[in-house]
This record gives C-alpha cells, structure tokens and sequence, in this order.
C-alpha cells in the first residue's frame, strides 16, 4: 500500500474518531442541563421562545445518535450528513450573533465552559469540524463492507 493512500486512511479513521466523539461529547454535556441549553440557545435572539425549549430537548439527542452514526460507521453517511447540516446552522447562527453584536456564549459544550467563550474561536473550531465532515462524506463507500478500507 502507498503512503498516500496509508495517509488518507489514517486521516480518515482520525475525522471519524474526532468527529464522532466531539459530538458525543458534546451532546452528554447539554442532555445533562437542557435549561442551560435553552439559555444559550435564547441569547441568540434568532428563534421564537415556544420553539427553544423543543430545541433544548431534541438537538442533543440528535447530536448524540449523528455522533454514534459517524464512530460506529453505522448509517455513517446518515450521521455525517446530519453532523454537516448541524455545523452549517451553528455557524451561521454564529455568524448571525456576531452581526447583530450579540455577547453570547455558544452553548456547545454545556453551558459557561472555556470551549464557548469565544465566537471567533467557536467559528475556527466548527471551519475545521466541517471540513473534516466533508472530507469523510466525499470517501467512498464499498458497497460489499461499508468505507473503503484498501
């Protein structure tokens, strides 16, 4: 086998390992405090009150099977797709706080930690999640066993 070719498969076990865990990681932190989660979600000032604390509950759990999805390789192109269509919006609603000069802390990992604090910084981490999501939807898939491995 070529180093090129051991490369990407390296790269591409490490996005599913990375990505899969971030999103798991993250949704065990917010299914354990959804009313912080709300808060977070509110201060974007972007979706109608009856609507957040829906958010709150579900998105976590979401996050958490697309998480699954994305480690165990299972339906690996559902939980991909589901982890691309959460960073789009993420970033976007980040984007959208930051034109409206909004202070916020993101929520994304549970309420008030380190890894919240800084939109810029929020924007920079979901970029690079992205790019990883859509480097692992564009690998082929064999049909016979599911991601190409040879």
């Amino acid at each position: 086998m070529s180093l090129r070719k051991q490369f990407q498969q390296g790269a591409y076990w490490t996005g599913r390992l990375v990505l899969g865990v971030v999103f798991i990681y993250a949704a065990v932190l917010k299914i354990g405090s959804p009313q912080e989660f709300a808060d977070s979600i509110a201060a974007y000032q972007i979706l109608p009150f009856p609507v957040i604390n829906l958010l709150a509950l579900g998105l976590p759990l979401f996050e958490l099977a697309c998480g699954l999805l994305v480690l165990t390789g299972f339906f690996f192109r559902v939980g991909v797709l589901g982890v691309l269509g959460m960073l789009a919006v993420f970033s976007a609603a980040t984007v959208i706080a930051l034109l409206k000069g909004l202070s916020i802390d993101c929520g994304c990992f549970g309420a008030h930690t380190w890894l919240d604090s800084d939109p810029w910084m929020v924007l920079l981490r979901d970029g690079i999640l992205l790019a990883i999501a859509v480097f692992l939807y564009g690998w082929p898939i064999r049909k016979d066993h599911g991601a190409s491995f040879r």
